[in-house]
């Protein structure tokens, strides 16, 4: 049996230059296979192998005359 522990985990609003600029700073932990997130109980590091999965989609609802868009990204290892 395999263990699974959640090491961060956020839901908030932000605006879209913070989202990107967080983005941005994954994006870098990517590219260095080494990133931390900092957490209230400490930082986290998490390193990364030299291949990873990723899986990406973007889906736009309709509703009540408002669309509403749905970015999702999971990259896995």
């Amino acid at each position: 049996m395999s263990d699974k522990k959640k090491l961060v985990s956020v839901e908030e609003t932000r605006l879209a230059y913070m989202t990107g600029m967080l983005l941005k700073e994954i994006a870098d932990g990517l590219s260095k296979r080494k990133f931390e997130f900092k957490t209230a109980d400490g930082p986290v590091t998490v390193t990364v192998p030299k291949d990873v999965d990723i899986e990406y989609s973007v889906v736009q609802k309709d509703k009540e005359g408002e669309t509403k868009t749905k970015l999702e990204i999971e990259i896995s290892w």
